[in-house]
């Protein structure tokens, strides 16, 4: 399993992240050595009390009648000592005094002492014992003491033996605690490496969803949107600089012929100032697509401010209606605006003008010679609809979701001035109200545009920090 590692996994950062870990598992390891330790420890005692009575039981029951007078040809059978005390009469039988000075501190150990493991002696001729006391009737102490050593030693060189085997755990749970991470990375590792692969490879390549675990399962839905939404982004962005460069290549080529043509004529004040009139038409034009263009931005960051105060709807679209009242007459178009109540919104006065100002503008622009364009203002129960409908050109049904994309003009527009940017506009101002924009169209019979706006307050947005119209 070691063989495994790399030197990458033992680098600092793996190191850092594998110390919990191994922390863990040494401290729950030392737990458990602990714990089989105080276990063994607590068994080896029972052992040795549990033998010691069993040989004071087997003597007593040899010697029948224990007294201070017993009989001295009854062996100790492993004892290493007995004593009887009764009153003042202390009885001492030895089994092996070990030199008169191990006699003198058994003789001296307290009657009434009793434990597993003691050490009586001196560091020359210690001893480890397990003493028991029991007391009979008649006031009779019995005292036996029997040799410990073997079970001391077992049980020390099982201590020492478990301190090697913690400290040596010092070392080797280091590999497994960074193996650990290492598996716990490996997920992360596959996916940069699945990732990798698709970048370098596939264009159109997605991580699999399926067969990889619910977590994985559901981190590779959200890697594959995001995917699809930054493919989405570029293409659209490739498209919008396709469109950006062919819309200004228009006016930028009509400036410089106008300023060339301003040039060739530097005696003629009068045709001086037309070609820098025209340049000026010209530069405002290019400004103001780059304005709305950044005002679709704003919208689609949401950080667009819209100054947000009670307007009554109907108003606005009247004012619109004005406005545009002589384009429509050179047309010959009817203006009919219709609305069963007057109805009133939190909105931005001026940017919901625009959107009107758009879609009318469309409307007649794109409407037959003679024609009508009804707007309907209608309210419902949470949210307000206004609906711009004409019997102009109308739009194809392959086009009709593209018409919202930036810069994007169809085919039959573009016998009409215009940026491609309007409805693009009038879908970001209206989301950012909150509303939505849908369109309905039939070829060479009508357009039906249809704005939905909630009644509730939309949401605040964050002043924006770029300006624009």
């Amino acid at each position: 399993m070691f063989l495994r590692l790399t030197s990458n996994d033992f680098s600092w950062s793996r190191i850092k992240k594998a110390f919990p870990v191994f922390l863990l598992l040494w401290c729950s390891g030392l737990v458990l050595a602990l714990l089989y330790v105080i276990s063994v420890r607590t068994y080896l005692r029972d052992a040795e009390l549990a033998e010691t009575e069993t040989l004071l039981q087997s003597y007593l029951a040899s010697h029948r009648t224990p007294s201070l007078r017993p009989d001295h040809r009854i062996p100790l059978q492993g004892l290493t000592f007995i004593r009887v005390v009764q009153g003042n009469e202390h009885l001492f039988l030895v089994q092996d005094t070990s030199g008169e000075q191990g006699f003198k501190k058994l003789v001296d150990l307290p009657f009434d002492t009793s434990g597993v493991w003691l050490k009586v002696g001196d560091a020359g001729s210690r001893r480890i014992l397990t003493v028991i006391t029991r007391e009979e009737e008649n006031g009779l102490f019995i005292q036996a003491g029997k040799d410990a050593r073997n079970g001391y030693d077992l049980y020390r060189k099982f201590i020492w033996y478990s301190l090697l085997v913690v400290t040596g755990s010092l070392i080797l749970l280091w590999p497994v605690a960074l193996y650990y991470i290492k598996l716990s990375l490996s997920p992360l590792t596959s996916t940069r490496n699945k990732i990798a692969d698709i970048v370098r490879r596939s264009e159109t390549g997605l991580l699999p969803e399926r067969g990889n675990g619910p977590e994985l399962d559901e981190l590779y839905g959200e890697i594959n949107q995001l995917i699809r939404h930054n493919r989405h982004l570029i293409s659209e962005m490739q498209d919008s600089l396709d469109n950006v460069a062919h819309d200004l290549r228009t006016p930028m080529t009509r400036l410089r012929s106008v300023a060339e043509y301003g040039l060739q004529a530097e005696s003629d004040t009068g045709r001086l100032r037309e070609a820098l009139s025209d340049c000026l038409e010209e530069s405002e034009r290019v400004l103001s697509m780059l304005r709305i263009m950044m005002s679709v931005a704003e919208a689609n960051s949401g950080t667009m401010r819209l100054e947000l105060e009670n307007c009554d709807l109907l108003i606005s679209l009247e004012q619109v209606v004005s406005l545009y009242e002589y384009v429509a007459e050179e047309k010959n178009i009817a203006v009919q605006l219709s609305c069963e109540s007057p109805i009133s919104v939190e909105m931005d006065k001026t940017r919901i003008s625009q959107v009107w100002a758009n879609l009318l503008d469309n409307a007649i622009k794109y409407g037959r010679h003679g024609g009508r364009v009804a707007i309907e203002l209608q309210g419902e129960t949470a949210e307000v609809l206004v609906s711009f409908r004409d019997n102009g050109i109308g739009i194809a049904e392959n086009e009709q979701e593209r018409i919202w994309e930036r810069l994007y003009r169809g085919d039959r527009s573009r016998s009409e001035k215009g940026l491609g940017l309007g409805l693009n506009y009038v879908r970001a101002v209206v989301e950012a109200h909150g509303g939505h924009v849908s369109v309905t169209s039939t070829l060479h019979e009508g357009s039906c545009f249809e704005v939905r706006l909630p009644l509730a307050h939309p949401r605040t947005q964050e002043k924006s920090q770029i300006s624009g119209e």
